[in-house]
């Protein structure tokens, strides 16, 4: 199996890094002379991937005027009003039930842990794959329960922390998107629209399909949501 589609998500208003994101969305803030869009962007290309969307929304016009033409924009025009569940949902027609790379645009991380686990998922025969940090959780994070073979009971950060085994990154890698989009569309309409994505997962996985959290290999990596990340993102990549 080939992977040659990747999905990144970036239209949220990221209030909670104002004052930072008033003049620019989150995806284009600076870190070692390039954006955290250009460097997901660059380590995608690196991998063979070159079929890449990117889901705008706040200040999208600054996001296309930064990115280079190639690049697949799909606008989620009520990005106020729903989660990164509802971005990913604007790009089924791009994805087509293809296998694709899935991936927030809020994050930095070490090229290794993409290439590594990315090779590894191409060998295997899961469903989906989310990559997990198995060292660090704390209340604000993306949790996830797993089972003893390291396959998804739930994600969510309302997992108390005494049953988390780690924080998902961001990074996700999904072989079956028809299955994904129905259930991403059974959480939008029956439950509601402002849902994580892991809401989408977490039922996946406990209907029977194979969610594998692979690790991040103790490798540097973080989510932006605050500014004090902002300045850890800094100070770990140069």
């Amino acid at each position: 199996m080939e992977i040659k589609k990747a999905v990144i998500v970036a239209a949220g208003l990221s209030s909670r890094l104002y004052p930072l994101t008033l003049e620019r969305p989150k995806g284009l803030l600076p870190v070692g002379g390039k954006s955290l869009l250009e460097r997901s962007i660059g380590i995608l290309r690196k991998n063979g991937i070159e079929d890449i969307a990117v889901v705008v929304g706040y200040k999208k016009e600054m996001i296309m005027e930064a990115l280079d033409s190639s690049i697949t924009y799909i606008p989620n025009p009520f990005y106020k009003h729903c989660n990164n569940l509802g971005s990913l949902w604007f790009a089924r027609n791009f994805v087509h039930n293809d296998p694709i790379v899935y991936m927030h645009g809020d994050i930095i991380y070490d090229e290794k842990i993409f290439s590594q686990t990315f090779q590894s998922f191409l060998k295997r025969k899961d469903d989906i794959e989310l990559v997990t940090d198995f060292t660090r959780h704390d209340e604000e994070s993306m949790k996830v329960r797993i089972t003893k073979e390291n396959y998804l009971i739930e994600s969510s950060k309302e997992i108390p922390l005494d049953k988390a085994a780690g924080e998902w990154t961001g990074i996700t890698y999904i072989r079956n998107s028809e299955a994904v989009f129905k259930y991403f569309s059974k959480v939008l309409f029956e439950e509601g629209l402002n849902h994580y994505d892991t809401k989408a997962f977490s039922e996946m996985a406990a209907d029977g399909y194979k969610i594998y959290c692979s690790s991040t290999m103790e490798l540097p990596w973080t989510e932006i949501d605050f500014i004090d990340d902002y300045e850890k993102a800094k100070s770990l990549f140069l």
